[in-house]
């Protein structure tokens, strides 16, 4: 009874802040249908390659380096699409050094899988021994241009010869309408 008393505001719309669901099966669609409300799906960021004339301008030779440090699969397809648009065949003596294991196995969709070339640790500063052992590498990093975790410290004070370049940036969405 004495729920009753409060008059409840009548939400007529919901906005969620990611990709609309691409199964009919999601609890959104539940909710909407149940509440009789209105879901608009819309992330409040997105990610964007930098294009080709961007990324020439921070004067990076992807082919002067012999190994790549992925910290996500967004910079795994952004590379790679890069790679694709400047026409630049991956050597297979390039070395991979991945944070996670789904990072490394991310790679399969552009490289052969093979042991000796695909290295992965939990985290940057184990990766950042990891890579120690191959200090006569010529590391390249690339990133976004939003990095939380201090890796060019870490790839410093390791003393590795490195390169970080940003290929692909985080902005916000237009939520005008």
């Amino acid at each position: 009874a004495k729920h009753q008393k409060f008059n409840a505001l009548k939400i007529k719309n919901i906005l969620v802040s990611q990709p609309k669901p691409t199964s009919e099966k999601s609890p959104y669609f539940d909710i909407a249908e149940k509440y009789n409300v209105h879901i608009d799906f819309k992330p409040f960021i997105k990610v964007e390659g930098l294009t080709l004339q961007e990324f020439r301008s921070q004067r990076i030779e992807v082919l002067d380096y012999t190994a790549v440090i992925f910290t996500a699969r967004t910079a795994i397809d952004h590379f790679f699409r890069l790679c694709e648009e400047m026409r630049i065949t991956i050597p297979e003596t390039m070395k991979y050094f991945c944070v996670s294991e789904s990072t490394a196995q991310y790679l399969q969709h552009y490289v052969q899988y093979r042991k000796r070339k695909i290295f992965h640790e939990p985290t940057f500063a184990e990766l950042v021994g990891t890579m120690k052992k191959h200090k006569e590498e010529k590391f390249f990093l690339p990133s976004s241009n939003l990095v939380t975790e201090d890796h060019d410290g870490m790839l410093s004070e390791a003393k590795l010869d490195y390169t970080k370049a940003v290929i692909f940036r985080t902005v916000s969405s237009d939520l005008s309408h």
